[in-house]
């Protein structure tokens, strides 16, 4: 292991706030690092390979699989979000994977951009199922990492306008240094009308990242007859949604779901075409031995990546 990230699913983790991950587990699914040693019938040559690590593992022979929708495998495991502990993460020096979950990182994409790889995956799976985002008027609720990150996808997808939406002034203004075209507050009263404004009419499609309630009903606020409402983030409970407006605007509502190989090749072809700064993102390293002070530095929701180096 070089790097092993702390994602917002893995400060709610430990919380005991996530949904469908209850502690304790052995966490690190943000992985990068440095072949050490394959097993039988996995090329020797892989050692010595800097790669990250798909942390996703699926069955490979289910409905789903067979169909190339690996992330919604029926029997989908996890490396480091696996509460059974058959696949701790890599929050430890060493750290087992699959040959097929391995992927080869080019020699330009720095290790701090390295780690960010499967975050920026989800994003990039997001906009892939959005459909075809060429000119489209997007909007992102939340300028956390994975907001920042759905700029990045959204744009390469092809987007025409993209708004951004956050609390904090710092974040957004963060999202306009990312290439978002303008940035809202989201507690603004006028909030709708001047997203509006920026988008240039109502949004086609909004990647909401934050995953509540409140989020839900601010994207229908702003989405046209027939756009199409990605759920990005993880939502930490239940919540209710306005089925009518769903119905008789033919609004589609769309989990995202992490990503696929497909996925993970497009993010590392975003950071060796140098379009993932991870020097601006990656905001604290930490030693194992200061995984606390990480993780409660990550749960701060303002300090960047946090990432611990297991080896330091």
């Amino acid at each position: 292991m070089t790097y092993a990230g702390i994602c917002g699913s893995d400060t709610h983790a430990v919380a005991g706030h996530h949904p469908l991950l209850p502690p304790p587990y052995l966490p690190g699914h943000e992985l990068l690092g440095v072949v050490e040693k394959t097993g039988p019938g996995v090329d020797p040559d892989l050692v010595g390979t800097r790669a990250v690590v798909k942390p996703n593992v699926e069955c490979g022979t289910c409905v789903n699989c067979l169909a190339g929708r690996t992330n919604a495998c029926q029997s989908l495991a996890w490396i480091g979000c696996d509460p059974s502990g058959a696949l701790p993460g890599g929050m430890a020096p060493l750290v087992v994977a699959p040959a097929r979950n391995i992927f080869p990182l080019p020699d330009q994409v720095s290790d701090a951009d390295g780690v960010l790889v499967e975050c920026l995956a989800t994003p990039v799976h997001a906009a892939r199922i959005a459909g075809d985002l060429g000119g489209a008027r997007v909007m992102v609720i939340g300028a956390g990492t994975i907001g920042l990150f759905s700029v990045i996808a959204a744009r390469r997808a092809g987007a025409g306008v993209i708004v951004v939406s956050d609390p904090e002034p710092s974040k957004r203004e963060r999202a306009l240094q990312f290439g978002a075209d303008h940035a809202v507050d989201a507690f603004d009263p006028d909030f709708a009308e001047k997203t509006s404004a920026g988008l240039g009419g109502t949004a086609d499609v909004v990647f909401d990242c934050v995953g509540i309630e409140t989020s839900i009903r601010q994207a229908m606020s702003v989405l046209r007859r027939a756009g199409t409402l990605l759920i990005v983030g993880v939502p930490p409970r239940d919540g209710s949604v306005p089925l009518p407006l769903i119905q008789d605007w033919e609004l589609r509502v769309q989990g995202c779901a992490n990503y696929t190989a497909e996925d993970i090749e497009t993010a590392i072809a975003i950071a060796a075409e140098g379009g993932l700064p991870g020097d601006q993102i990656v905001t604290g390293v930490y030693a194992l031995e200061d995984a606390s002070e990480a993780f409660a530095a990550a749960a701060l929701g303002t300090a960047g990546k946090v990432v611990i180096n297991p080896r330091a």
